[in-house]
């Protein structure tokens, strides 16, 4: 386990070194968005990076599930014990409930944000 868990940091960490980057990267090398047409960098332009930026904040996300996923009984030991201060942690048939109804909580919440911003987005006239 614990060589699953160095290979699954070490990609973390690159992912989001590769996010830092092209972050900085847009904000530093490129104009603002509208004054960027014409301008690129080895072979792309700032649309582009913009799409390198957004998979690789995704690839982070995805790493990022993976772990809390292997690290889910520590989770759940920490928040029964130190959180919630219970005497005796959940089975891990309840950590599993527990893990699949806060991943579609936060999943929700995430759709609910982009459909609001779908349904208020002032588009121009």
């Amino acid at each position: 386990m614990a060589f699953v868990n160095f290979w699954l940091d070490l990609v973390a960490l690159v992912a989001v070194g590769v996010v830092g980057w092209v972050s900085t990267m847009l904000q530093v090398v490129f104009p603002k968005p509208t004054l960027a047409a014409g301008w690129r960098l080895w072979g792309l332009d700032f649309n582009q990076w913009r799409d390198v930026q957004f998979g690789s904040i995704c690839v982070c996300a995805v790493i990022i599930l993976l772990h809390i996923m292997l690290h889910w009984n520590w989770v759940c030991a920490i928040v029964a014990t130190k959180v919630l201060r219970l005497k005796v942690r959940p089975d891990e048939g309840a950590q599993t409930i527990y893990g699949v109804v806060s991943l579609a909580i936060l999943l929700h919440l995430i759709a609910g944000g982009i459909i609001a911003a779908l349904l208020t987005v002032q588009r121009p006239a």
